[in-house]
């Protein structure tokens, strides 16, 4: 049985060969006859075998040569940016409730980021999902929410009311929320807390605070909490481009920062209270202020990806084997897909004793190493097959000795270490179960844990040719290209190749880049040290007018300002403006971004 795609490339090279074999025919006689050739067909059944099996290896070759060698694609970005070959994973937002009467919380209780999570047994597949941030299950509860319009100062006003549970207490550095609504009520508020606060309070009992801009940090920039950060070859500048583009949820996180040294007790409340600035998009919280209650803010949440550890099947070398297949769990079947190998060791048993050594990967930075087993490597590579379920991709590993010896000995046995996920499983899966839709082995009994949003679907990256070389061509995106005359052009290119699930208020807004001009400065990388001067970049994005009417403009210049300034070269820096053409109210001085490769 043959791939569809493979099938029409066999049939073509068999009804070439037969065409010429009628030319073969007429042109050689004798040497026909003796191969009982007529009219391109032949009378013996072993020679039309061979000629059937000359055109199904002809097919393949053919097949490969229209496909650009894809080999070379997948060798480059194995090394440049593997996260070009793998899926992007189903991710979603989830939130750990502690029962207030059964967890016993009186002080805060973290859980760390990487915390594995289960569906619920009632599902017949079970999926596992690991958590993004550190979340710190407090001892508290969001009573109310409000947001409305003071008559007294003219201002719209955010309050958060919150109170600590009865017997526990509070002495967190901050609280982290998370906004869970609508896009645009999201976006809108969102925009307004971090760039438009006129005032920003704390009560909390008899106690006033009067807390800044400052006081409020955004999440999810940090490379730290990217969603593909387990491969360390995926670039941060790719990974931030990855993240926005298809699970933006994850950055619609806020932190407050507390006083130093607060504590608040047993049923003590606390008063958060935000009075924004009047600006173009304080008009459009008549829209969405009713949408605003104590559910739309909350605690305890991160994001959740769903990757998890796994032993592939062992397997066993024999000489006349090239690649083997690599199958997660034989159990499992076809529900488990592999994202990533982390590893691969051989074992060995002389006598009683065992022995393990590590292969390291074609495509790494072993090769300084010499002698002893460091010159056996190991490679992977997808390959189309057919099967049962028909045809599908599935990975091999195949293995290379520089030294010409033995790949391995026949007792040997290879472990591989992997990473996986249960393909597009996690989308059907029904979020909002009051009981919960995960469980997870926790220290704090009784928390409720709910997907907030429904796990994504799976999405794939692009299997053409010219995609990948797409996708390579942009690798070499920098700030001479940026400033070029075609900056625009190519920042545009840029984005337009991560926004795969066709987000129309993303796409918007990339179309409505007007300018690009990048100048050379010269600032001091810390305000109060004179000695701190370098010269670096200033990069100015200018927007079309209608702009300012997009409620995801903010979010969306903070992630061009962070995306850029992962480019500023080492010993030096970049800074973002980010403007609205028309809109001098608009303009937005982004902070001074150093290179993260070390000063020398």
């Amino acid at each position: 049985m043959l791939s569809k795609k493979l099938l029409s490339y066999y049939q073509n090279e068999l009804s070439y060969l037969r065409k010429y074999g009628k030319r073969f025919s007429r042109h050689f006689p004798k040497v026909a006859r003796r191969l009982g050739m007529s009219d391109g067909l032949s009378e013996d059944p072993h020679v039309e075998r061979i000629i059937e099996s000359f055109a199904l290896v002809t097919a393949q070759i053919q097949q490969r040569l229209d496909e650009d060698m894809p080999e070379v694609t997948e060798a480059l970005l194995t090394v440049l940016a593997p996260q070009f070959l793998r899926p992007y994973p189903s991710v979603c937002i989830v939130q750990m409730q502690p029962d207030k009467r059964i967890s016993g919380l009186t002080t805060g209780c973290e859980v760390e980021a990487g915390t594995m999570l289960y569906t619920r047994q009632s599902e017949e597949h079970v999926c596992h999902f690991r958590t993004l941030y550190p979340v710190i299950m407090e001892p508290m509860t969001l009573e109310e929410t409000s947001l409305r319009f003071d008559n007294s100062t003219l201002r719209w006003q955010l309050e958060l009311r919150l109170q600590v549970w009865p017997g526990a207490i509070l002495n967190s550095p901050s609280l982290r929320f998370y906004l869970n609504g609508s896009s645009m009520a999201v976006n809108i508020l969102y925009t307004l807390i971090n760039d438009e606060i006129e005032a920003f309070s704390l009560v909390c009992g008899e106690k006033h605070y009067l807390l800044s801009e400052s006081d409020i940090q955004v999440v999810g920039f940090n490379r730290a909490e990217s969603i593909l950060e387990c491969d360390p070859r995926i670039s941060p500048v790719y990974a931030l481009l990855q993240d926005y583009f298809y699970f933006p949820q994850k950055f619609h996180f806020i932190d407050f920062s507390l006083p130093a040294g607060l504590t608040v007790t047993s049923n003590e409340v606390m008063l958060f209270r935000l009075r924004f600035r009047q600006c173009a998009m304080v008009a459009m919280l008549d829209k969405i202020a009713c949408s605003v209650d104590r559910h739309f803010f909350r605690l305890h949440c991160t994001p959740a990806v769903n990757l998890f550890p796994m032993r592939a099947e062992p397997l066993v070398p024999h000489d006349d084997t090239a690649e083997y297949p690599v199958r997660p769990d034989v159990g499992h079947g076809d529900a488990i897909g592999i994202w990533s190998v982390n590893s691969v060791c051989a074992t060995h048993k002389t006598g009683n004793e065992i022995s393990t050594r590590d292969i390291a990967p074609l495509f790494g930075l072993s090769h300084s190493v010499t002698g002893g087993e460091q010159g056996t490597y190991w490679q992977c590579m997808q390959r189309e097959t057919v099967d049962e379920s028909g045809p599908a991709n599935r990975l091999f590993i195949a293995f290379s000795d520089r030294g010409e010896k033995p790949l391995t000995p026949k007792n040997d046995l290879i472990n591989i270490e992997l990473t996986c996920y249960d393909r597009d499983i996690p989308s059907s899966i029904r979020n909002g179960n009051p009981e919960g839709d995960f469980e997870s082995d926790l220290a704090v009994a009784g928390v409720t844990i709910t997907a907030l949003t429904r796990p994504t679907r799976t999405v794939s990256q692009p299997v053409k040719q010219a995609s990948r070389w797409r996708l390579i061509s942009h690798l070499s995106l920098n700030h001479m290209l940026i400033s070029g005359d075609n900056g625009v052009q190519v920042l545009k290119e840029t984005f337009a190749l991560y926004n795969i699930n066709d987000n129309p208020a993303i796409q918007q807004l990339i179309g409505l880049i007007r300018h690009v001009v990048v100048t050379p400065v010269t600032a001091r990388l810390v305000s109060n040290d004179p000695l701190s001067m370098a010269r670096g970049v200033e990069i100015c994005v200018t927007f079309q007018s209608s702009a300012a009417e997009e409620p995801e403009y903010f979010l969306f210049c903070r992630f061009i300002e962070h995306f850029l300034s992962l480019y500023a070269p080492v010993n030096s820096f970049s800074q973002v403006v980010t403007c609205i053409e028309f809109h001098q109210e608009s303009r937005r001085v982004w902070p001074v971004r150093s290179g993260r490769l070390s000063w020398i």
